[in-house]
């Protein structure tokens, strides 16, 4: 066997405490981001090792929950995470690359927050199934 994938560990390897998500969870709800944003802060920084490629699929979790959360990020009000959690990854730099364009979206305007949502949940979908292959929501729990 390769030696090159020894670093990743396997799904069944892998307790990830913030999936599936509650059946209550409401993607066009900004509050409900906010509680998932900081269950993932949580486990990132108190369960998982920073060089592992588990650290860095949490992190940019964390960065598509936390812009949901807060989608006016880096302007705008929004609480201080964990300094452990860089501000690094794919997500998190071309959103910070397309923060000057956010006043032209103009995100007061509900169908343009809801389109946004809509947007990050389907791209947290795609992240997520890349370590977790059950279904994302409990239907079982609401």
């Amino acid at each position: 066997p390769s030696q090159a994938y020894d670093d990743f560990p396997s799904r069944e390897d892998i307790f990830i405490s913030f999936l599936p998500l509650r059946g209550s969870f409401d993607h066009v709800n900004p509050m409900d981001w906010a509680m998932l944003s900081k269950e993932i802060e949580t486990w990132l920084v108190t369960k998982v090792d920073n060089r592992s490629q588990l650290w860095t699929w949490g992190c940019d979790a964390f960065w598509l929950t936390f812009v949901a959360a807060y989608p006016l990020f880096p302007r705008g009000k929004w609480p201080m995470w964990d300094p452990r959690i860089p501000l690094e990854g794919v997500f998190i730099k071309e959103w910070l690359g397309q923060s000057s364009d956010i006043e032209t979206v103009k995100l007061g305007g509900e169908h343009s927050l809801v389109g946004l949502l809509n947007d990050i949940w389907a791209e947290f979908n795609r992240h997520i199934a890349l370590y977790y292959s059950s279904p994302l929501i409990d239907v079982n729990e609401a």
